[in-house]
């Protein structure tokens, strides 16, 4: 089961940073490739990724709960790494809502309020701190035996990506408001 996390990880990771490098660059005015397609199949592999998580989030509690050790205190990393997870679901419905488009050949400016962009701005810091809380995890789980150096490098990249992601969203959000 972990190993399959594994693989829905690395493809969602993939997945993700297609369609938020393709999304920023159409709010950035600029066409891109099918945006909705890739975000159909993050939004699939993160459906998965979660149901996975679930169920080794519950049989971890479990184990926990027979051998009458929890440990709870000394587990804030386990914790962090779950909550920043389901953190995500809310603005990432939220995404789901404000980007919908009812003709995928056409792309319109849509109402995006301060309230908008706020929640999308959540959604890029949600997903930083669970990649972030995550990374060292799923490099070794990927089996990468260098970790620390590949992992800095790693977090440099996708720091700049979401960087320009959120920047993409406040430009979106000036252009509306100049409407």
């Amino acid at each position: 089961m972990r190993k399959l996390n594994m693989a829905l990880v690395a493809g969602m990771l993939v997945s993700f940073l297609a369609h938020a490098i393709m999304g920023s660059m159409r709010l950035l005015g600029g066409d891109s490739a099918p945006v909705a397609a890739v975000a159909w199949v993050t939004l699939a592999l993160a459906a998965a990724h979660v149901v996975v998580t679930t169920v080794l989030t519950a049989q971890t509690l479990h184990a926990r709960r027979r051998s009458g050790a929890g440990y709870f205190r000394d587990n804030k990393l386990f914790w962090i790494r779950r909550i920043s997870g389901f953190a995500i679901l809310i603005p990432l419905v939220m995404h789901l809502v404000i980007f919908r488009s009812a003709n995928a050949d056409v792309y319109r400016l849509q109402v995006f309020t301060a309230g908008r962009m706020i929640s999308q701005i959540l959604l890029v810091l949600a997903i930083a701190l669970h990649v972030l809380t995550n990374i060292r995890p799923a490099l070794i789980g990927l089996g990468i035996k260098d970790n620390k150096a590949f992992a800095v490098d790693l977090l440099l990249v996708l720091s700049v990506l979401l960087l320009m992601f959120a920047a993409a969203f406040a430009v979106y959000y000036v252009r509306w408001a100049a409407v």
